[in-house]
């Protein structure tokens, strides 16, 4: 498993709940906040949801329980400024394109 050569993970569970969505919603919320946390220490982090896909591998490694699920982990370190991957520009498509406002004027 690759962690973006991050020298550590934290891999987010959640109980197997029903559908589970607001649970799902709880961890994403928390996710934020621990990578908001990350950079206000001067850290950097990236969500990977690949590492779902190797649950079962992660689970027996730390002896996590069956009802548990993962989500996702948070690979994270000190980002090196000379890396390629942080030349990588994003777009990012206009508010009015994501965003619906209901009687309220547009900004």
């Amino acid at each position: 498993m690759s962690f973006y050569g991050a020298p550590h993970v934290a891999f987010l569970f959640m109980p197997r709940l029903g559908g589970g969505v607001r649970a799902a919603s709880d961890v994403g919320m928390y996710a934020q906040n621990f990578l908001l946390s990350l950079r206000g220490r001067g850290f950097h982090g990236i969500p990977q949801a690949v590492h779902g896909l190797y649950a079962d591998t992660v689970r027996e490694a730390l002896g996590v329980p069956d009802e548990l699920k993962l989500l996702f982990g948070i690979s994270f370190g000190t980002a090196r400024p000379d890396s390629p991957v942080r030349s990588l520009e994003v777009g990012r498509v206009p508010l009015q394109a994501s965003v619906v406002l209901h009687d309220t004027p547009l900004w």
